[in-house]
C-alpha cells in the first residue's frame, strides 16, 4: 500500500487554525475560556475535539497531525491541536484549560505515562470523552480513558532487532540510542529488543543504551563520540530522527547497520542515500485518525468493538522503501 508523503503544510495550516480557535493560541493554551459545559457542541454544531502531542518537532510528529485533521475534516468535526512541547505540567494544564472551554473529546499523547493519569480522570470525570494516542498512560481504564489508539511498541522493537541479528548474522558489537527513559514508548521498545536480544549470545552492547531524546543533533554528537571509541557493527535506534543523526555520523554506507523506528520521509531518504540501514514504519497517522474516529463513534452515542486499537508495524529497507513514500 502506497503511503502518502507528509505535508509540513498541512501542519501548519493547523497550527493557525489552533491559534484561532478553541483552547489554544498557537500552541500556546489561553488563560479565557469560553465557557459552556464540556458536553456541549461548536456553534456550527459541530463536536470540539482537541488534539494534545507530546511535541511537533518531527515527522512522525506532522504524521499525527495529518492524519487526525483529515479525519476530522471528514467527520466534520471541528479540531484544534496543541503541543506539550515535552512539558508534562503544560499538557496538564492544557488538557484543565479545554475542559474548561466544554470540549467534548481529547485526545492526547502523554509525556508522562504516569503524571497524566490524575489529568485525564478529571476530565473524564468532568464528561469529556479522553483517547489515548501514540503511547498508552500507565493503567490507562483506570484513568477514565475510554480508548488508546498506538502502535505495539514491544512487538516494533522486536521487529526492529530481528532485522539487525538477521544482517549480523546473529553476532557483532551493537549499540542503542533511545527516547526518554520516562516515556512507555522507550520503555516498551527496550523491552522488545531485550526480547530478540536474548536469543542471540553474540550480540553484545558495548555501551549502556544513551537517550538522546528522540532527537537528530542529540543522535549525532553521541554517536560520533562512539566512533571514536568503539568499533560498532550496528546502532539500534528508537525513531527515524536518531537513525538519521546516526547515519550523519557514520556517512554514507559506512558499513554499521543502523536502524531507525517509525517509517518517516526523513527515515526513507537516508534510507535510499545509504545513511542508514532500514526503518519499522508505525504509522502515526492512522493512530490519530482511529482515535478521532473512536471520540466520535462514542459521541455519537455508539460502542467501540474494542479500546485498543493497533496499528501494525513493517520492516522498510532498500528493497521496498519506494512503496512507502
Amino acid at each position: 500500500m502506497k503511503k502518502k508523503k507528509f505535508l509540513a503544510l498541512l501542519l501548519t495550516g493547523a497550527m493557525a487554525l489552533a491559534a484561532l480557535t478553541g483552547c489554544s493560541s498557537g500552541t500556546e493554551t489561553t488563560e479565557e475560556s469560553t465557557g459552556g459545559d464540556a458536553s456541549a457542541e461548536s456553534g456550527d454544531g459541530a463536536y470540539k475535539i482537541a488534539l494534545i502531542q507530546q511535541h511537533q518537532t518531527n515527522a512522525f510528529q506532522i504524521g499525527v497531525t495529518e492524519g487526525a485533521q483529515a479525519k476530522a475534516d471528514e467527520l466534520g468535526v471541528e479540531l484544534n491541536i496543541l503541543s506539550a512541547d515535552q512539558d508534562a505540567a503544560k499538557q496538564i494544564s492544557q488538557i484543565e484549560q479545554c475542559v474548561s472551554e466544554g470540549y467534548d473529546a481529547i485526545l492526547f499523547e502523554p509525556v508522562d505515562p504516569d503524571g497524566l493519569r490524575d489529568a485525564a480522570k478529571a476530565a473524564a470525570d468532568a464528561g469529556v470523552i479522553m483517547i489515548n494516542i501514540v503511547s498508552a498512560c500507565t493503567d490507562w481504564e483506570s484513568a477514565g480513558i475510554s480508548a488508546v489508539s498506538c502502535g505495539d511498541n514491544v512487538k516494533a522493537g522486536e521487529n526492529e532487532m530481528q532485522h539487525v541479528a538477521d544482517l549480523l548474522g546473529g553476532k557483532g558489537n551493537i549499540a542503542i540510542l533511545t527516547g526518554p527513559s520516562s516515556t512507555t514508548d522507550t520503555t516498551a521498545r527496550l523491552e522488545g529488543y531485550r526480547n530478540i536480544l536474548a536469543n542471540y549470545p553474540d550480540m553484545t552492547e558495548v555501551i549502556a543504551p544513551a537517550d538522546c531524546a528522540w532527537d537528530t543533533a542529540k543522535a549525532q554528537s553521541t554517536v560520533e563520540s562512539w566512533l571514536s571509541a568503539y568499533d560498532l557493527d550496528a546502532i539500534v535506534c528508537q525513531n527515524d530522527g536518531m537513525a538519521v543523526g546516526a547515519g550523519n555520523a557514520a556517512g554514507a554506507n559506512s558499513g554499521i547497520v543502523i536502524t531507525g523506528l517509525d517509517g518517516t520521509p526523513d527515515g526513507y531518504e537516508a534510507i535510499k542515500d545509504g545513511r542508514i540501514t532500514g526503518t519499522v514504519a508505525q504509522d502515526g497517522g492512522l493512530m490519530a485518525s482511529s482515535g478521532v474516529e473512536a471520540a466520535v463513534t462514542l459521541l455519537d452515542g455508539g460502542t467501540l468493538e474494542n479500546n485498543l486499537i493497533i496499528a501494525d508495524s513493517v520492516w522498510i529497507d532498500s528493497s521496498n522503501v519506494a512503496d512507502y513514500e
